[in-house]
């Protein structure tokens, strides 16, 4: 005798098709979808995705980029990425060296030399 519990074809089927219609209801309502916070790393894909459910904004992040929905519409607000940067650690900036010699100057004498011809 077995001690798992086995789900029957028929009550499997009659759960989904229930589940698709109150989704199709759903959606015909404009009920945004719900989701609740985790953590997923698939393998097969290397991908990492993170669910984290805030006041105002559902972030899901997959693999270091952000999507901010909206709480109560489920639009989507914006996007960002993170870097996983601690304060204190981020990188300095390289200063830009300026030229030496002024390119517009050189370009406006070209152009008043090209006039007199």
């Amino acid at each position: 005798m077995s001690t798992s519990k086995t789900k029957s074809p028929v009550f499997s089927w009659i759960r989904l098709k229930v589940r698709l219609a109150l989704g199709m209801l759903y959606n015909l309502a404009g009920v945004p979808g719900l989701v609740r916070n985790c953590d997923y790393e698939a393998g097969v894909a290397d991908a990492t995705v993170k669910v984290r459910v805030r006041d105002l904004f559902t972030i899901i992040e997959v693999n270091g980029l952000e999507i901010y929905f909206h709480r109560l519409t489920g639009s989507i607000d914006g996007v960002g990425a993170m870097c996983g940067c601690k304060q204190g650690s981020t990188p300095q900036s390289i200063p830009v060296h300026e030229p030496y010699e002024p390119v517009l100057p050189a370009l406006a004498q070209t152009r008043s030399e090209l006039d007199r011809s």
